[in-house]
């Protein structure tokens, strides 16, 4: 009884010093007269953005092998930096970037060279 009596007292304190969210009515309040001048003298302009060319993609269909390396890739490397995509370096720089990181990823040498066939097949 003491028990009950004690962690009822406990949940009764933790939800009196919870925070309370007051939401105000907004919708009958008036704008002051400054922000009414600013918004005539200055209407917005609804400008259309240019059109942009299409970024051409290389789009490769992935064998189950590859499939996996990338799974391996996006899973492995994105535990510690943000995942780079196969375009931002050259097929030169790759592997030495992923021999770096082989031993921190704790990945062994069949996982780098499906990493390094995935990558090799999206540059």
């Amino acid at each position: 009884m003491k028990t009950k009596l004690i962690l009822l007292a406990s949940l009764s304190l933790l939800f009196s010093c919870a925070t309370k969210s007051i939401v105000a009515d907004t919708s009958k309040t008036v704008a002051p007269a400054e922000i009414k001048a600013v918004q005539e003298a200055a209407p917005a302009q609804n400008s259309v953005i240019p059109e942009t060319k299409p970024i051409a993609t290389k789009v490769t269909m992935l064998t189950r092998e590859l499939y996996e390396s990338k799974s391996l890739y996006e899973n492995s490397c994105n535990k510690c930096h943000k995942l780079y995509s196969p375009s931002e370096f050259s097929k030169e720089e790759w592997p030495k970037i992923l021999h770096k990181m082989q031993r921190k990823a704790k990945l062994d040498d069949p996982q780098i060279a499906g990493i390094q066939d995935y990558i090799n097949s999206q540059i």
